[in-house]
C-alpha cells in the first residue's frame, strides 16, 4: 500500500541547485526513488513522495555528506503512523515517531 514522505533541505540556499543535481544523479540508481515531485521556496528544498517502499535514505545520506552545511529532514506518514528524521553531514542526528512536536 503506498504512502507518503516529505524530505525538506534547508541551509545555505546557494547549494541547492548543486544538491539537488547530486540527489538527482543519486536518486536514478536507487528503485525506491519514483513517484516524486519537487518543489522550491526561498531558503528551502522540499521532494515529495509516493511510495510502495521505502524513502529514499541512502541518496539523501549520501548527497550530505558533501554538503554539510544542508540539513535534510524527513517526514512520512504510512497507515496513520507517521515518524521522521533529520540527516546532518551524512549521519542520522534525530529520529521521531508520531507527529514532530508531539508530547
Amino acid at each position: 500500500m503506498p504512502f507518503t514522505a516529505v524530505v525538506r533541505v534547508t541551509g545555505s540556499a546557494g547549494r541547492f541547485e548543486d544538491f539537488r543535481e547530486r540527489v538527482r544523479w543519486l536518486m536514478v540508481r536507487d528503485a525506491d526513488a519514483e513517484n516524486y515531485t519537487e518543489h522550491h521556496r526561498p531558503g528551502e528544498l522540499e521532494y515529495r513522495f509516493e511510495l510502495e517502499r521505502g524513502v529514499p535514505f541512502p541518496a539523501f545520506v549520501e548527497a550530505t555528506r558533501a554538503f554539510e552545511e544542508l540539513r535534510v529532514e524527513v517526514e512520512w506518514d504510512k497507515d496513520g503512523a507517521r515518524g521522521g528524521a533529520a540527516i546532518e553531514a551524512g549521519k542520522l542526528v534525530e529520529k521521531w515517531n508520531g507527529a514532530r512536536g508531539a508530547a
